[in-house]
């Protein structure tokens, strides 16, 4: 039979996967909403890629402080300049995007 340790080892692992699982997921939606709202602003995402920058506690609309997931990505306005951008997740909500071009462009949600 099993012994107490082997179920606490599926459980850590089952917890893991499940963990990796729904970071993969934010991930892919702060992508497809990275494209979109480059788009929407007539800059090109460059690389299609987004980089994990950290974790970091941002206030929300209900002025709570949460630990959000901060993304960073690259855009260009004509095709041959390089700007950095920010996507801030707090789950599966945008909490901010910051476009840092000649002026600093933050989109609150």
């Amino acid at each position: 039979m099993y012994d107490i340790y082997d179920v606490i080892i599926f459980f850590v692992f089952i917890l893991l996967s499940m963990h990796w699982w729904r970071i993969s997921e934010q991930k892919t939606f702060a992508i497809r909403n990275a494209k979109e709202y480059c788009q929407g602003r007539n800059v090109q995402l460059l690389d299609q890629t987004l980089v994990f920058k950290g974790l970091r506690l941002e206030k929300t609309n209900t002025k709570w402080r949460k630990l959000c997931r901060v993304y960073e990505f690259d855009f260009s306005s004509d095709g041959e300049d390089r700007f950095k951008g920010e996507i801030i997740l707090n789950g599966f909500n945008f909490l901010r995007v910051i476009l840092e071009m000649d002026e600093l462009e933050i989109t609150e949600y």
